[in-house]
Formats: C-alpha cells, sequence, structure tokens
C-alpha cells in the first residue's frame, strides 16, 4: 500500500495511466451503496444495475439478512458489520471500480476455508478474469492458479516465477520463509516475507462475531442488527436536578451554602456602599448650605465617621468578591473534573455493546467539547450571572428604597424582560442541544477518514471525503452561527426594552426633582445607567448559563450509563483457581441485545483440564461470540458457564478476566514502548519479556529496532504490520501465565510456516494449561486432543480429528477438503 501515493514502474504489458483498483487489508467502510459510490474516482453511475454484483461478492445471504440490504447504514468502523462482511464491501468497492489493475491486499487471511474457496472461484476467477489482479496473500494453496509468484523478504525479491516453474525445480515454498520472519504487508521492521502472486487471485477477509455468512440454517444467528440510534437529546428546560448535581459534584452542601452567604455579603456591602454615599452626600449638603449646623469638632467627627465607615464598607466589598469569585472557580472547577472522572469511569465501565451503537465521535464531543465548556466558559459565565444578578437585585432594592414610586415602573418592567427570556430559551435550549449534537458526526467522519486514509488516496477520492466533511461541518455551522444570530438578536431587543425604561424614569425624576433632594436625584440617575447594562446583561448571561449547562446535562448522561457487573463481588476465588482448566458450557444462550436474536443457542460443551480444543467453524458460526462469553462480555441469559467447580457469574469481572489470557484477532496496541504494551504492571524481568518475543517468534525483528524494548510504538502500533501486532498480543497473553489460554485467530495475519513454529511453542510451553484454539486455518487444530466444529450458534458435533475426517459425512471433513489436495494428505497425515 505504501506505493500507492507515486506510480510504480510500468509493468509488462499494462497500459500507462491504466485504472488500478484496490481492496485494502483494513477496509474503510462508510455506508453499503455509498462505500461503491463515494469511492468512484470517475463518478460513474451504476448503482441499481450493479447492485447484483454487490450481493454476489459478499453473499446475497448476508444482505437479506440486513434490514435495509444495501442501504444499510453503518457506523464508525463499519458497525453493524462483522470483519469479514467489511473485507468484502471492500472487494465489491473495488472490483465496482471496474479498473484495469486490481491491488488485493491479504483479504483471505479471517475466513473458513470453504467461504474462501467460494469467493475465489466466483469472484476472483470469474469476475476478474479479464483483469491484472496482484494479491499479497498467505494462502498458499491458491498459488497454483496464478500466473506469476513473487516471494519477498526484506524487501526484495527472493524467488519469482510460475507455479509451475516452481514445481520443475523442485523448490520448496516454505523453506523460502525464514522462520523468524512474518507477515503479509510491508513494515518498517525488517525481516518480513511476503507473498505477491499476480495473478487472477484474491479473496476477502472474515467476520469474527457479529454476522452469520454462509451458514445454510438458522441465517440470522449473528446477523445482529445493531441499530444505529441517533444522539439522544433532551427536551425542555434544564431541570434543577441538573443544576444540583452540578454544584454537589464539585462541593458538600456546607461549601455551597457559604458560598451564597458570601455572594449574598458582598452585594449587601455594595449596595451599603451606596446607600451610605447618599447619607455622606446629605450630611455635606445639609453643612454646605447651612441647614445642619454643628461644632466645628463634630463637623469633623462625623465626615470622619461616614469615611471610615465607607472605606469599611468597600474594603468588605472587594474581600467578599475576591472570596466569592475564588470560591466559585473552585467549586465549579471541581465539578468540571468531578463530572469528568465519573464520566471516564462510566465508559470504562459501559458492555461492548453501547461502542456498538455510539460512534466515536458522540464520545469524543462529550470529552472535548461538553468538557470543554465546563472547564473554560461555564465559570466564567455563572460567576457573571451570580453577580449581575445580585448587582441587579442591589440596584432596585436601592431604588426602590430611595424613591419607592420607582416600583410602579420596576415590576412591570422585569414582567416584560422576563417574558422575552422564556419566549428566547425556549427555541436557544434545543438549538444548543443540536449544535452539540451536530458536532459529533464531524469528529466520526474525521476518525474514519484518518483510518481509511490508504484507501481514500489510492482511490483519489480526497476531494469527496472533503465536501463530505465540508457538508457535516457546515450542519454544525449552521447551527452555531443560528445560536449567535438569536443571541445578538435577543440582545438587542434588550436594550431597545432598557432605553424606553431608562428614558422613562429619567423624565418622571426630572418631573418630580421638587419632591426629590439633589442626592437622591443623582443616585437614582447613577442606578439608572448602571441598571441600564446590568440588567439586560444579567437576562443574556442568564440564557447563557441555561445554554452552557446543556453540556452538563449531555455530561452527566453519561454518568449513569449502563453498566457491567461488579468488577469485584463479596466472594473471591482461591488465589490459585483455576488449578485444573477444566471449562463446562451448559447449554448456554446469549444475545447482543434484549431483543435481538440469540448468538448462541444451547450450546453446551465439557473441555477436560489441560485440554487442547480446537473450535473451528463456517465464517459467522458464534466461535467468537462463544469466547465473548466466556469472559462475560456478553452476559449469558443465566449462570451456564463453569470453571473448576465456580459458575462465571458468581465471581467479580476482575476476578474472572485476570485468570484468562486471550489474545485475539484484532490486535490492541497502546502508544508507548515495546516494554510497556508488553509487560504494563511491570511484573517480569527482561529475560522473561525476551523469552515470550523468542517464542511468538518476534525476537529478531524487535532487536532490529532503534531501542530494542524501548521502542517506541505509533498510535495502535501503527509502525508495526498486523501480523507482528498479532504477535506482540499473543506474547502478551504468554508471559501472563494462567492455566486457560485462548487464541482467536491471534496468528490469521502470520504466513503459515511462522504460525507453525508458534503453534509448536505454545503446545510445548501450555503442555499443562488448557488451550482453546478458534481458527480458520484447519492446519492450526489438526493437533488438537479434540476439536469442536459449531455452526448458527450451535454445536454440530466434536471428536478427536481423525474421527472427525474419518467420517465423511462429518462438517469438519467437508472443510478440510475445500483446501488443496496436498494440503489435505498433510492435515490427514498429522491425524493420525
Amino acid at each position: 500500500m505504501s506505493v500507492l501515493p507515486s506510480p510504480p514502474p510500468p509493468l509488462t504489458g499494462v497500459t500507462p495511466g491504466s485504472s488500478c483498483s484496490v481492496s485494502a487489508l483494513t477496509p474503510l467502510i462508510l455506508t453499503l451503496l455509498s462505500c461503491l459510490l463515494v469511492l468512484n474516482p470517475l463518478g460513474i453511475s451504476r448503482g441499481p444495475s450493479t447492485r447484483p454484483s454487490l450481493c454476489e461478492e459478499q453473499s446475497l445471504q448476508d444482505l437479506q439478512n440486513l434490514k435495509e440490504r444495501d442501504l444499510t447504514v453503518t457506523g464508525d468502523g463499519g458497525t453493524p458489520l462483522s470483519e469479514g462482511q467489511k473485507a468484502r464491501v471492500s472487494l465489491a468497492r473495488a472490483v465496482y471500480q471496474d479498473a484495469d489493475i486490481y491491488l488485493l491486499d491479504d483479504l483471505l487471511s479471517a475466513v473458513d476455508a470453504e467461504v474462501s474457496r467460494h469467493l475465489f472461484e466466483q469472484c476472483i476467477r470469474q469476475t476478474l478474469k479479464e483483469k491484472i489482479t496482484i494479491l499479497v496473500t498467505h494462502q498458499l494453496q491458491y498459488l497454483e492458479e496464478t500466473s506469476q509468484i513473487l516471494i519477498l523478504k526484506d524487501g526484495k525479491t527472493v524467488k519469482r516465477g510460475t507455479y509451475s516453474e516452481f514445481l520443475k525445480s523442485r523448490v520448496d515454498i516454505l523453506s523460502l520463509f525464514d522462520k523468524g520472519n512474518k507477515q503479509s504487508e510491508p513494515s518498517p521492521v525488517p525481516g518480513t516475507p511476503t507473498l505477491i502472486s499476480e495473478s487472477l487471485g484474491q479473496s476477502l477477509q472474515s467476520p469474527r462475531t457479529s454476522l452469520k455468512d454462509a451458514a445454510p440454517e438458522d441465517q440470522d444467528t449473528e446477523n445482529i442488527q445493531v441499530i444505529l440510534p441517533l444522539e439522544d437529546q433532551l427536551e425542555g428546560k434544564v431541570e434543577f436536578k441538573t443544576y444540583a448535581n452540578y454544584f454537589t459534584a464539585g462541593a458538600h452542601w456546607s461549601v455551597i451554602i457559604f458560598l451564597i452567604l458570601v455572594n449574598i455579603a458582598a452585594q449587601v456591602a455594595y449596595a451599603l456602599q451606596d446607600w451610605w454615599l447618599l447619607n455622606w452626600a446629605n450630611v455635606k449638603s445639609g453643612l454646605y448650605f447651612g441647614t445642619n449646623v454643628e461644632e466645628a469638632t463634630d463637623v469633623m467627627f462625623v465626615l470622619n465617621w461616614f469615611l471610615a465607615v465607607y472605606s469599611g464598607l468597600t474594603v468588605s466589598t472587594i474581600l467578599f468578591g475576591i472570596t466569592r469569585s475564588l470560591l466559585i472557580f473552585y467549586v465549579l472547577a471541581n465539578s468540571s473534573q468531578t463530572l469528568h472522572n465519573k464520566m471516564l469511569e462510566s465508559i470504562l465501565r459501559a458492555p461492548v455493546l453501547f461502542f456498538s451503537r455510539n460512534p466515536i465521535g458522540r464520545i469524543l464531543n462529550r470529552f472535548s467539547k461538553d468538557i470543554g465548556h465546563m472547564d473554560d466558559l461555564l465559570p466564567q459565565i455563572f460567576q457573571d450571572f451570580i453577580q449581575t444578578f445580585l448587582l441587579v437585585i442591589g440596584v432596585m432594592g436601592v431604588m426602590v428604597a430611595v424613591i419607592p414610586w420607582i416600583a410602579i415602573l420596576v415590576i412591570p418592567f422585569g414582567m416584560i424582560l422576563f417574558v422575552v427570556q422564556w419566549y428566547f430559551l425556549r427555541t436557544s435550549r434545543d438549538v444548543k442541544r443540536l449544535e452539540s449534537a451536530a458536532q459529533s458526526p464531524v469528529f466520526s467522519h474525521l476518525a474514519s477518514s484518518l483510518q481509511g486514509l490508504e484507501t481514500i488516496r489510492a482511490y483519489k477520492a480526497e476531494h469527496k471525503f472533503q465536501k463530505l466533511f465540508d457538508s457535516h461541518q457546515d450542519l454544525h455551522s449552521e447551527a452555531c452561527f443560528l445560536l449567535l444570530t438569536m443571541s445578538q438578536q435577543f440582545a438587542v431587543y434588550l436594550d431597545v426594552i432598557c432605553a424606553i425604561f431608562v428614558t422613562i424614569v429619567a423624565f418622571a425624576a426630572l418631573i418630580l426633582a421638587d419632591t426629590l433632594n439633589p442626592g437622591e436625584v443623582g443616585l437614582v440617575l447613577s442606578l439608572i445607567i448602571t441598571l441600564t447594562g446590568m440588567f439586560q446583561w444579567c437576562i443574556r448571561q442568564s440564557t447563557e448559563v441555561e445554554n452552557m449547562m446543556i453540556s452538563v446535562e449531555r455530561g452527566i448522561e453519561y454518568t449513569d450509563l449502563e453498566k457491567e457487573a461488579p468488577w469485584e463481588l463479596e466472594y473471591r476465588p482461591p488465589p490459585s483457581w483455576p488449578h485444573e482448566g477444566r471449562i463446562y458450557f451448559t447449554y448456554v444462550n446469549v444475545k447482543y441485545s434484549l431483543d435481538g436474536p440469540l448468538v448462541l443457542k444451547n450450546l453446551d460443551t465439557l473441555i477436560d483440564p489441560r485440554e487442547k480444543r480446537g473450535i473451528v467453524g463456517r465464517t459467522g458460526a458464534g466461535k467468537s461470540s462463544l469466547i465473548t462469553a466466556l469472559f462475560r462480555l456478553l452476559e449469558p441469559e443465566e449462570p451456564d458457564i463453569w470453571i473448576d467447580g465456580i459458575w462465571t457469574t458468581n465471581i467479580g469481572l476482575h476476578d474472572l478476566r485476570k485468570k484468562m489470557s486471550v489474545a485475539s484477532q484484532e490486535p490492541v496496541l497502546f502508544t508507548g514502548t515495546m516494554r510497556k504494551n508488553l509487560d504494563p504492571f511491570n511484573e517480569h524481568t527482561d529475560e522473561e519479556l525476551w523469552n515470550a518475543l523468542e517464542e511468538v517468534q518476534l525476537k529478531d525483528n524487535i532487536e532490529h529496532l532503534p531501542g530494542k524494548m524501548n521502542a517506541e510504538l505509533a498510535e495502535s502500533g501503527l509502525n508495526l504490520s498486523v501480523g507482528q501486532r498479532q504477535l506482540v498480543c499473543l506474547a502478551r497473553a504468554i508471559l501472563k501465565k494462567n492455566q486457560i489460554l485462548i487464541i482467536d485467530k491471534a496468528t490469521s495475519n502470520v504466513d503459515p510456516r511462522t504460525d507453525e513454529l508458534i503453534q509448536k511453542k505454545i503446545r510445548e510451553k501450555f503442555a499443562h494449561c488448557t488451550v482453546l484454539t478458534i481458527t480458520h486455518r484447519l492446519s492450526n487444530v489438526i493437533d488438537c486432543q479434540r476439536i469442536s466444529v459449531l455452526e448458527s450458534g450451535r454445536r454440530k458435533e466434536t471428536g478427536q480429528p481423525n474421527d472427525l475426517l474419518q467420517n465423511r459425512n462429518s462438517l469438519f471433513y467437508k472443510m478440510v477438503q475445500q483446501l488443496g489436495k496436498e494440503e489435505v494428505a498433510v492435515l490427514t497425515e498429522r491425524a493420525k
């Protein structure tokens, strides 16, 4: 894929300017139909006429099991499609381009043999028979169908030729793979062998857990129609409970009461300043006009007294103001931090289905923009509102106390303003909720675009994705601009109303000037000027507080999500549990949702202590769902999984999960050093880490990295190939040294020779442990003591590999027959 940005050297028989289509190892999924149309670089309209082709590529049964067929809306990463369906959509998109050259990057690695053979024959050998197809693969059984075979190692060509030439020269293809090398895709880590066949060949990746692809019965076994609901939006005003939860998250009620008293004291001190200044002015006026005749010493005492009290009130106002400001910011900052921590804890405790139903953009939106509002804007706006509200109350109280008739004007004035505010808030609240929700698609689109950047560039669809991003951004900007213009219009109305009120009061004060002394007239006029700005600003800030509380409302929603079972219960299993590794599934029934179909149906099987059990089945048969139920990522309907005498539902999730090791098909690595990814809790020595890497055939690769064990991994380990990421996760699982090891297609992207060596090491190292191996590579389970074959969520057969192969009616026998003749002979011999 790295050669895509720059044109490759011309190929023999390829006309310069030929179009190229790509099906990547990591598929980019938008919606079933739009993923074909959006990435069409030529803009060719082929929708209705080519939908049968789409159905043919990804199997008609799968599309029929989706409610909206090819118009099914998918979420982030292709939810609700399984991994195999995503890959088939990616392949269908490539075929839809009707290109001259097809680059297909190891899409067969996780597909069971029967589906793989069907797709290879129907899609590649027929649909693409007139096309130049470059296949990167480890599926060696298809090499005889290719016109050229190119074997790479360390970025260099090891061998090149046709399949017949390899046979004539008696070259063993597997011998060309160094045992320390792996993976099927280029990697910055040296020593990565790659098979590239320039041929008619390609196939695709397969589902893991969600949807059933090709089982002949019970087609809906794993076709879980995970509905992607619109983002929840409350209606109406923000409830008082939201305000109470917000404040109590930052401080105890006693601190909040103290904060209220400090605010009242600050405003009383501020109002008393004006009232005291009025009395001081009256005394000075009386002395000036001679109405008050006092002794000189008495006059100085009175004036000094007024000055001292006024100074005390001023200092009190400053101290109370600073105290309330610091206290407000302290409480609200703590509230924001507490809500963030509760949201994070709730997200970490949420069941897996929550992340299938909610795109990553929604979660990021609440943790970025909403938390940002609580951190940056809300404390300042809240402080401003409280100060202006108390100031307005104090000013109006002083005015009414000095000139009681002003109450006749103030009461209707206040009623008009609150009616205008109520009318504005009815709309602005909903617009604010719409604006908050409209930013989620922006985050989601950006995340999916970065994830599928290689595919977007390969299809020259940058402009289309930019336009799609612009449309999401425009929708958010429209809501944001609407909220801004509404706020400005609201401010204009308030200014007009306040101006009218000031004019009326000013003229009334002039008309009644004869009945008032100059101090009272001056006080009223100065307070009216203050009130003009403060009143409308108080109303505006109150509406802004209500709007900003939408962010708190959205944050509190995420603090009360549905949670998994408790991490720890009162009953704790013994430290040595499980000491044998006996697992008993007793008629397990599992659903992905309460109203969804069963993905495991009355599945019962007993796994003996230290048994090596292989679990195979058609794509979507329920293999990974079995492991999901074992780890209680999905809760069985009844307590029906038993490990060494303890029901898994009777212990906490931590006690259960930490006692089992798992290496899954989807490798999970974190930004940091290789050491931190292997041993995040510093529980192992360097020697143990290197030994684990050696057991998974990664030691040589890591030794060539700068920094070796301290080499920094990129986000999600993107500076390693997919196969190498899988091996790192497998090494991490091996280091835990648990009695139960589960390998869920963990070597699907590793070349056969390396895979064989890894399986041998696992059998040796875990000889005294229970090992469950889920795979589509039948060679990985042929040495197991017993093999279980699943279909449609049920266990169809269990037995020793040789017994199953002797029964021509067994599903396992039919699966083996889908492989090449040589591999069938090898597996039959190994099973004896």
